[in-house]
């Protein structure tokens, strides 16, 4: 009898520990997990390129500097464009009155950038053929509710040579004045202007304009666009305004709402006005770190 109570005993004591150690288990394999965001573009085509030059929609020809209020913008981009003479020496272009950040191009080529929010309003040139553009593009997409602050160009521009010991300053008067304001029938108007053909799809980087893309998501739900791989700029996803986006600052990915999206293929357009690393979208389920 002491025999089988004994038995009984070790039974139950053995039973208990097997319970605790399934509970255990349980509450193992039901404890949360944490996953990494994952991408949520199963397809990603750049359809096409379009310069911004194409979403102009007014020019103003041989005017003095003009700030954007003075041309009726309250927001946008706007380019300066200026005929150059020959400077056989290297020299420096100073904007005095810059607000607030101006991207410089001579013809197609990226020289630099003139931030007037750091009281830099000097750039260093290299030597000019007769001829070449000088292009100065401005943005103001961020101020589309303060209209009280003035954005552009809207003081004298000077290029600065020393040649053979003497200073030689070039007072730049007669600019042309080209607007492009913001908002989808302006990009629309852009991409329609030229074929996707047209243009061949160059190497974009520091390319300004508009990022054609068709995009296939793997669900339709809410998603966040990663704008990493781009400068600065907006985004449009089937005609819809969803908002801005800066790689120099903490906005590095859009959030896109579900009610936006539609199945299989969805058209993004990337306004972006200082060019792109590289032109390659991509999508997640969270924002972008530290977002």
């Amino acid at each position: 009898m002491r025999r089988i109570l004994l038995l009984m005993v070790l039974l139950s004591a053995m039973l208990t520990i097997s319970q605790t150690a399934d509970a255990r288990q349980r509450v193992k394999v039901r404890k949360p997990k944490v996953t990494a965001a994952k991408d949520m573009v199963r397809k990603s085509e750049l359809k096409s390129f379009t310069p911004i030059i194409f979403g102009v929609d007014s020019v103003v020809m041989d005017s003095p500097l003009r700030t954007m209020s003075e041309m009726g913008m309250k927001s946008g981009t706007i380019i300066y464009v200026c005929t150059l003479p020959e400077v056989k020496v290297t020299s420096v272009l100073t904007l005095s009155e810059c607000h607030d950040y101006a991207q410089v191009f001579i013809d197609e080529d990226y020289i630099g950038q003139i931030d007037g929010t750091h009281d830099k309003n000097t750039l260093d040139l290299p030597p000019l053929h007769d001829g070449q553009e000088l292009k100065i593009l401005v943005e103001a997409m961020e101020r589309s509710k303060n209209t009280d602050d003035f954005v552009g160009l809207a003081g004298p521009a000077t290029l600065t040579a020393d040649i053979d010991g003497n200073e030689l300053t070039l007072s730049m008067r007669r600019w042309t004045i080209l607007t492009v304001p913001d908002g989808y029938d302006t990009v629309s108007k852009a991409l329609t202007a030229v074929s996707s053909d047209s243009i061949a799809l160059p190497d974009t980087s520091r390319k300004a304009g508009y990022y054609h893309f068709q995009v296939v998501f793997l669900r339709n739900s809410n998603i966040y666009l990663n704008m990493e791989n781009f400068g600065k700029g907006q985004v449009y996803v089937n005609g819809v305004l969803i908002g801005q986006f800066s790689n120099t600052g903490s906005k590095k990915s859009l959030q896109v709402l579900r009610k936006y999206l539609k199945r299989g293929l969805n058209e993004v357009v990337v306004l972006d006005v200082a060019g792109p690393r590289q032109a390659v979208l991509s999508a997640q389920d969270r924002p972008a770190v530290g977002q």
